[in-house]
């Protein structure tokens, strides 16, 4: 036999050994089919509301919107734009990050709260509802209206954390961990600080921020990359919150940050990406000593094939949600690759822009296994996963919105 041969079969036993290590995904009867919505690069994020009130849902990304539930009429919600995938400082980026469906007047339509790069202020589109139906003969141009200023992290979100009947925004801004309370009369947003000011540990650009009720006292505390801040009985909107340290994300820190009883202990774990620009995923087991609450790191996936017990490995995870994909009452994780994050320059920046939902199983030893599901391998996420039930069969869907473009997969 040939040298060339040998080398051909010791290469084949090569390949062979390194699939044998790892575990075969088990079958899934969950599918998704995607949905190519727009090609062309307009925002960093993608969402999901009722914008006609019609009863089904629509497809929100940058300036634009996709009527439900077919997804064919596109419409325009602010001037459109197409920005280029690459560029010096921030030129290879929308300047549309994140939008958010929400009620920020007291009229029953949703409007929807529009976040830029970092550091600058953010606008809600209010919605013209019925009156949009009145103006066909030169097009709908809704009010842009002023939300909360100098909006910083690359993670905010909008969520109900004081327990009121509105959502407020979650960031970072001016050197400070806050929260953006929309304003029903004046023409901005009340921005309260929950943490001390310092603009070197809050600054503009910083990763990894969500929210849970970490001590089961049935108010929503903050998570972010350091530890997580508790929210005092009462609170009188002055205070600082209490500070718990514990390192979630040691390094840079990861995206949008979870928190759901991952071990079916009854006490809630934090799930998040280790760095949103490089590799990692972990869910961090809490674990009560003495009536302190401590945690365990528990990883999902590393920098290597080896780190994953079925052997999956990608980098830049900047976007996370949690939902149930498979309706089996846990919820699961959904992720993957940000394209050209940083225009090119991040650790398998080259690599497939891949979509995958990790789904959580319990096993009956304690311990608990995230399974891998690769859902597309074109695609990838932005800045911002959304999920929700698109054609109300009752299954979970997800959309998302990067520089590869806009697409929704539909579960099947």
């Amino acid at each position: 036999m040939s040298s060339k041969n040998l080398c051909f079969l010791a290469f084949i036993f090569v390949s062979l050994s390194v699939l044998a290590q790892y575990s075969k995904v088990p079958n899934t009867p969950v599918t998704f089919k995607k949905k190519e919505l727009l090609n062309t690069y307009i925002t960093e994020g993608a969402s999901i509301g009722d914008l006609n009130s019609d009863g089904h849902q629509d497809i929100l990304a940058g300036a634009l919107w996709w009527k439900g539930p077919h997804f064919k009429k596109t419409y325009a919600l602010n001037i459109f734009k197409e920005f280029p995938i690459t560029g010096p400082g921030l030129e290879g980026y929308s300047t549309n990050f994140f939008s958010f469906p929400g009620y920020f007047n007291e009229d029953k339509w949703i409007d929807v709260l529009q976040i830029g790069i970092p550091g600058t202020d953010s606008k809600w589109i209010q919605n013209p509802g019925k009156s949009a139906r009145k103006n066909k003969k030169r097009g709908i141009y809704p009010q842009i209206v002023n939300g909360q200023e100098h909006v910083c992290h690359e993670s905010p979100q909008l969520l109900n954390i004081i327990g009121d009947s509105r959502k407020e925004l979650l960031s970072f801004s001016n050197g400070s961990i806050t929260i953006g309370i929309p304003s029903m009369t004046e023409n901005k947003w009340k921005t309260i600080a929950i943490s001390p000011i310092d603009k070197s540990r809050f600054p503009v650009f910083k990763h990894g921020l969500g929210i849970g009720d970490i001590n089961s006292d049935g108010r929503q505390d903050i998570l972010e990359k350091s530890g997580w801040w508790e929210q005092p009985l009462n609170w009188d909107m002055k205070n600082n919150w209490m500070y718990h340290e514990y390192p979630f994300s040691p390094k840079q820190g990861g995206a949008q940050m979870f928190s759901y009883d991952v071990d079916g202990d009854g006490d809630m774990d934090v799930v998040t990406a280790m760095n949103a620009h490089s590799y990692g995923l972990s869910w961090h087991e809490q674990i009560k000593k003495k009536g302190k609450i401590y945690f365990q790191e528990h990883q999902i996936m590393t920098d290597k094939a080896s780190g994953n017990t079925y052997g999956v490995v990608f980098s830049q995870l900047h976007a996370l949600a949690c939902a149930d994909i498979d309706n089996d009452g846990i919820k699961d994780i959904i992720t993957g690759k940000c394209f050209y994050a940083h225009n090119g320059r991040d650790p398998g920046a080259e690599e497939p822009a891949v979509l995958y939902w990790f789904k959580t199983t319990r096993n009956s030893d304690g311990t608990v296994e995230f399974i891998p599901y690769k859902i597309d391998s074109n695609s990838g996420v932005g800045r911002q996963i959304s999920t929700g039930d698109l054609n109300k069969d009752g299954k979970i869907d997800i959309v998302v919105g990067n520089k590869k473009g806009v697409f929704a997969f539909i579960q099947e």
